[in-house]
């Protein structure tokens, strides 16, 4: 039996969601609702479909999923987002997320995502799809992520959410002393010399939401 692992920590929307892939498909329905869990959980089911809420392991979430991917390669991954930040979150920093839903979204989406997965397709929630629209990368803007490592871009992304380097090492379990040298090599590569220029540049490619700016 093929199964599904549902990391989801709030009790009422995984109590929600679990119903409706239990009435929906005969999968086994495994929820986790820690980091610790969810490991156990990939390593037992190594072949799962796994519905992640993107603030599972807080900011360290991306990082967290990169590391089981490597382990288990055939997870397939539903992203459950809280925000759109967190859609960018994952859409920068990881190769590839089979499907992406939102957190207020409607029930027949997670049906929909899964069964997609199912039959070798990805899937977009309405209200993700209509962002992204909304939110395009033009050419010009795709230069600051050509020009950046993947690890360079992961930390880029957090310096420009106003993340600091202490929590920025401690998330991706490296020296705060190395996040600066990413730092500093970040501000080489695109001729630039404060977190302020690397946030306006981290908006204007699409990186960041600018909505968490304009909240007072």
């Amino acid at each position: 039996m093929s199964s599904i692992i549902l990391a989801v920590p709030n009790a009422i929307i995984r109590t929600g969601m679990q119903t409706l892939l239990e009435q929906n498909f005969n999968d086994d329905c495994v929820t986790v609702t820690s980091v610790n869990q969810l490991r156990q959980a990939c390593h037992n089911h190594d072949d799962a479909i796994v519905i992640l809420f993107s603030r599972l392991g807080g900011d360290a979430t991306v990082e967290l999923w990169r590391r089981l991917q490597r382990r288990h390669c055939e997870l397939q991954l539903i992203v459950l987002g809280e925000t759109y930040q967190d859609v960018l979150d994952f859409q920068c920093g990881l190769p590839q997320v089979d499907a992406y839903l939102l957190n207020d979204g409607r029930p027949e989406e997670l049906i929909s995502a899964v069964r997609a997965l199912k039959t070798g397709c990805v899937f977009v929630a309405s209200g993700v799809a209509e962002y992204l629209a909304k939110n395009p990368r033009t050419p010009n803007k795709q230069g600051l992520v050509d020009r950046l490592s993947d690890r360079e871009l992961q930390v880029a992304q957090m310096l420009s959410r106003g993340v600091r380097v202490v929590d920025i090492a401690k998330h991706l379990s490296i020296s705060s002393k190395t996040i600066n040298t990413f730092r500093y090599r970040i501000f080489a590569k695109l001729g630039i010399n404060s977190d302020v220029q690397l946030s306006h540049m981290a908006i204007q490619a699409g990186l960041v939401d600018l909505i968490q700016f304009e909240r007072p």
